[in-house]
């Protein structure tokens, strides 16, 4: 384990000085819709979220490389990497137990514009199971997550609606929200997502921000946990609705995958291309919080640089 963490402080490291070499006088912070626009060519970010309750910690690496086509759209592949610290170790003299899996692999088409002063983007993402699900964090079915995001700004202040459907909670790795980055869980089945909120600029290079959100499901579900092996026989209770704290893989009606709560963040961009995002996001549905850490780097001008595109 401690060679898989230096190994990603080690990527990090090369992937932090070469920007460090280019990088200009770092600007105020972009809308999220407005991180997406961009002028033709290639494209790449690396991600990695860390999201602790007190059931347990989920790590989640992401990389992802693309294309602009023109300057509104673009695509991206990526890879994925799961760490989850579970309290269900199959070892007795251990109080945690440790695992590390592959992740979907995902393909994702975007489209970004600015229409009657407002900044739109929708993002349509597809995930390609890599193996069944005892194998991967995957529910071994192709995954489809078509997502919408509209934004406005007056000075400074910027409140946002987000709005999509979904025949499984696929990852988002681009417009990543607080709840949906690095669940204790995954679901199969159909639903719909909703977010409203705002985010306020201050100082060039902080943001705070705020949300509600609600997961609408419909029709039969499937929950697989991401904290209960398949190999497991501990598990916890399924208070509060949380069936991925007590089994592997639970089947239900709707009422099973349902969620809503709200969510706080802080956004630092310390130097260009890098973001930092702390925030908490309480589940009413289940009743618990979950703290979580964000650290997003936008490797676009890198890889321009290196093939000297730019």
């Amino acid at each position: 384990m401690r060679k898989i963490y230096r190994l990603l402080l080690a990527t990090t490291i090369a992937l932090w000085m070469p920007s460090l070499m280019i990088a200009q006088n770092s600007p105020t912070q972009k809308p999220p819709a407005a991180e997406l626009a961009n002028t033709p060519g290639v494209t790449a970010f690396v991600q990695a979220v860390a999201k602790r309750s007190n059931l347990g910690t989920v790590y989640n690496e992401g990389l992802g490389i693309g294309y602009n086509f023109t300057n509104h759209v673009g695509a991206d592949i990526g890879l994925s990497l799961y760490t989850v610290q579970s309290p269900y170790s199959t070892v007795i003299s251990r109080d945690w137990r440790w695992t590390t899996l592959l992740g979907d692999p995902f393909v994702d088409v975007r489209y970004t514009t600015k229409r009657y002063g407002l900044d739109i983007a929708s993002v349509l993402t597809g995930s390609i199971p890599a193996a069944s699900p005892e194998k991967v964090y995957s529910t071994g079915r192709v995954g489809v997550d078509w997502y919408n995001h509209i934004e406005a700004h007056y000075k400074g202040l910027a409140p946002f609606l987000n709005f999509g459907a979904a025949n499984e909670t696929v990852d988002r790795y681009v417009l990543p929200r607080p709840y949906n980055i690095a669940r204790p869980y995954q679901i199969l089945g159909v639903n719909s997502n909703f977010e409203g909120g705002a985010s306020y600029t201050f100082l060039r290079h902080y943001s705070i921000g705020a949300s509600a959100y609600a997961i609408v499901p419909s029709g039969s579900q499937k929950v697989f946990s991401r904290l209960v092996s398949p190999d497991s026989a501990v598990a916890g209770d399924a208070s509060h609705n949380r069936v991925w704290n007590s089994a592997f893989e639970t089947i239900g009606d709707s009422r099973l995958a349902r969620d809503n709560g709200y969510s706080g963040w802080v956004d630092v961009t310390p130097i260009k291309n890098w973001k930092v995002q702390v925030g908490y996001t309480y589940s009413v549905h289940y009743a618990m919080g979950f703290g979580f850490v964000m650290l997003r780097f936008d490797g676009t001008s890198l890889m321009r640089y290196l093939t000297a595109t730019q």
